[in-house]
């Protein structure tokens, strides 16, 4: 746990690094606000163990929403995924003493419940649920209600290249998330470990056949993919984890895309990366005979689903008062010097490339 500020600070050049120049230090102060938020929230209760996994499922659940989202609704989003985060947590507790533990009375009819749950649920090793999964399913819900980003797509609705305008600060974050990654078991950063750069390969092969180059944006996504797949398997042997790694990569380029074609703007890639990340490490345990079939699966849709279903509450809620997107001229001119008097960049002029 003490490495997961590095993986937060990852995160967070990730998001700056990918979004416009104009609104570097927003996205900045925006993931720093998140962080902050779910950290406290993490923090009641007594359970300062788990305060700052709290805090990063909260900063995760806002990144690609840097450009357009005001503070306040970072700050409503974060706290929402925060509380959602605990009750998974107390959740994976009380499935895991259901079938030794004497419930009382008025909780008994509970029992039955918690008892089939059990023989489905998968422990939250690595708290790939309770903060992978469901990061990308609020990150999910979070992207579709803000809508995309002004000048994303065309009135023909047709894609617009927004170039991220920084990529090695990119690249920095995404090896930072790497890094963080070690605070878990040896055995388990070495298969994440193998897994990202398995996908990280993937993506130089499957982009270059795609689009003729290599693109440095989707690798980032993909590799952040792999090494979450690779949390969500359990010491297997080299070559599955190797698939996980490769099927990782590719399919995260695609749902990138297939998000795309939908309206869905996730400059990050953070739905993929988080999301989609770890049911595909569960298919390939599955189809080895690794896991019985099934097992992990309401973990992931419970998580997922429960992610998305509030944000997406929350954010309509938000854009029914105004307060979920910044005003469009911020937007388009910067909000950097408007809301913090100073722009990350101020020795370059602020352009599109």
């Amino acid at each position: 746990m003490e490495l997961l500020p590095i993986f937060a600070l990852g995160a967070i050049l990730v998001e700056t690094g990918l979004g416009r120049a104009r609104g570097a230090l927003h996205c900045f102060v925006k993931g720093l606000m998140a962080l902050a938020v779910g950290t406290v929230i993490g923090f009641v209760g007594q359970d300062q163990s788990n305060a700052l996994l709290c805090g990063t499922v909260a900063l995760l659940a806002t990144l690609g929403l840097g450009d357009r989202t005001t503070l306040s609704a970072a700050t409503v989003i974060a706290a929402t995924t925060s509380l959602v985060h605990k009750s998974l947590l107390i959740l994976d507790r009380l499935v895991g003493v259901s079938t030794t533990e004497v419930f009382p009375g008025p909780l008994s009819a509970f029992k039955p419940v918690l008892n089939w749950l059990s023989s489905y649920w998968q422990p939250d090793q690595a708290f790939v649920w309770s903060v992978h999964t469901l990061a990308g399913g609020a990150a999910l819900g979070a992207l579709i209600a803000a809508g995309p980003r002004i000048g994303r797509y065309s009135r023909n609705g047709l894609p617009m290249a927004i170039p991220a305008h920084n990529l090695p600060l990119a690249v920095i974050g995404v090896f930072l998330i790497w890094l963080g990654l070690q605070g878990f078991s040896k055995s388990l950063w070495e298969s994440a470990t193998l897994c990202g750069f398995a996908a990280l390969s993937t993506s130089f092969v499957w982009t270059k056949w795609r689009f003729g180059k290599v693109d440095p944006s989707f690798a980032i996504t993909a590799f952040w993919a792999g090494l979450v797949g690779g949390l969500s398997i359990k010491g297997v042997a080299f070559s599955l984890a190797l698939l996980v790694g490769i099927f990782s990569g590719a399919i995260s380029i695609w749902v990138s895309l297939l998000l795309d074609k939908n309206f869905v703007d996730d400059p990050v890639g953070i739905v993929p990366a988080e999301g989609t990340a770890p049911l595909i490490g569960l298919t390939i345990l599955w189809l080895s005979g690794s896991a019985p079939l099934g097992e992990g699966l309401v973990n992931w849709v419970l998580a997922f689903t429960a992610g998305l279903a509030s944000t997406w509450l929350v954010c309509r809620v938000l854009t029914f008062f105004n307060l979920l997107r910044i005003h469009p001229m911020d937007e388009l001119e910067g909000a950097d010097l408007r809301l913090y008097g100073i722009a990350a960049y101020p020795e370059f002029e602020m352009r599109e490339a």
